[in-house]
Formats: structure tokens, sequence, C-alpha cells
């Protein structure tokens, strides 16, 4: 795959984060008081009408394969290039890539207001086709407050 193909299908991946979190319309959520965090029964109804759309296709070579509370506090994205190998390419060269744009966007986002209020970890997981690990980043309170 070229180089910009990869761009374009990270950041599509990152994209899809944004628009699974739903929009507040919050433009600048640092001026607002937070909002109390939300119970795990909440998330668990959030993570079932998203796992109700999977496996959904980002883009041509990225499929989110399922979103699930995988331990207390803790809401996993899950992730496959299905166009990929582990062994293929460089898999610190793409975490490298992809780790400051997800950190970005959980930082920055408005529309993820919700989970940063909550202090939830976010937890991405990268695997290849044969279902290989590639790479895992958590992103917790301590990195996007």
């Amino acid at each position: 795959m070229k180089i910009s193909g990869m761009v374009n299908t990270l950041l599509v991946a990152v994209l899809i984060i944004t628009l699974q979190a739903g929009c507040t319309g919050d433009k600048d959520h640092r001026k607002r008081p937070p909002r109390k965090a939300i119970s795990e029964k909440t998330l668990a109804s959030v993570t079932s009408k998203l796992n109700s759309y999977c496996p959904e296709m980002v883009d041509e070579e990225t499929r989110l394969d399922s979103v699930f509370l995988s331990g207390e506090g803790h809401l996993t994205y899950s992730y496959t290039l299905i166009l990929r190998e582990v062994g293929t390419f460089n898999k610190d060269a793409f975490q490298g890539y992809i780790f400051p744009r997800i950190l970005n966007n959980v930082h920055a986002n408005p529309d993820l207001r919700m989970h940063r209020d909550s202090g939830l970890i976010m937890d991405f997981y990268y695997r290849d086709r044969n279902g290989e690990l590639i790479t895992e980043i958590s992103i917790g309170p301590d990195r996007y407050r």
C-alpha cells in the first residue's frame, strides 16, 4: 500500500471514532462545567447500538469489528486492517503515526466530551486480516485531561 493510502485509512479510522461518539454541538468543551459521569448501563446501551452496525467498513481496508466495555471504565474499539498481515509492514511506524492522531482526537474533540467527563479509558485494538494484533493503544484521563 502506498503511504497516501495508509494515511487515508488512518484518517478515516479516526473519523469513525469521532462519529461514533455522537454530536454534542459543543464547540469549546473547556469553557463548560464538567457533566456528570455516564452510567455503565448507558454505556452498555450505547455500545450495543454501535455493535448493531458492526462489522462495518471504515474505508477500503479498515473494518470496525466491535465496540465493547472491556472492564470497569474501559471502552474498546476493535479494528481489522483487512489487507494487511503482521510482518509485511512496520508496526512501530503504524503506531507512531496513529497514536498522536487518536490522542489529539480524544483530547480535543467536543463529541468525545461525555467520554472524557466520565473518565473512561478508551482502548483501540488494530489486528491484521488473520486476527493477529498489530497494536493496542489506550488513552486514559491522565492523557486527555
